[in-house]
């Protein structure tokens, strides 16, 4: 083999070595915004009150009609979700769920989860874009768009 060819297959070979490096560092280091909804969806009722810890971050007391988020790091993570039912035994739900690579912000029905814990993860994790909300200078009138803003409904 000659030193060109030698030179090439070394360069090729550091191309691409940086470009699976950018591509897992990208999956990896990726932050993610996680809604967790407790508001009562169709025939499902809301609970009264919900523990929720995302992977090992501080739980968080959602109670009904209630949001609040997480935002983690990753594709992958587990939610733990602790719940009274209506015999009052303490019921722990631990659940791994995976965020889908284009998305920023996701949905989690936390009503939906518990009642179905087995149902598919589309079932009760959906994306999330918020509607922006525009003013009409020349009237009262309220537009609103699907561009994404900052302002959320929490």
């Amino acid at each position: 083999m000659t030193t060109q060819k030698r030179r090439l297959i070394v360069r090729i070979s550091a191309v691409v070595i940086v470009l699976l490096i950018a591509v897992w560092m990208f999956l990896i280091g990726k932050q993610h915004t996680i809604l967790l909804d407790n508001k009562t969806v169709d025939d499902i009722a809301a609970l009264d009150l919900i523990e929720v810890t995302v992977d090992k971050q501080p739980s968080i007391e959602i109670t009904k009609r209630m949001r609040d988020q997480a935002i983690v790091t990753g594709q992958k993570h587990t939610l733990t979700i602790v719940y009274t039912d209506d015999s009052w035994n303490e019921i722990v739900l631990e659940k791994d769920i995976s965020i889908p690579l284009g998305e920023n912000m996701v949905l989690v029905s936390l009503p939906v989860l518990i009642a179905n814990p087995d149902a598919p993860q589309e079932d009760w994790l959906e994306p999330f874009e918020s509607l922006a909300v525009t003013y009409d200078t020349g009237s009262d009138e309220v537009v609103l768009t699907e561009e994404a803003s900052l302002m959320s409904d929490f």
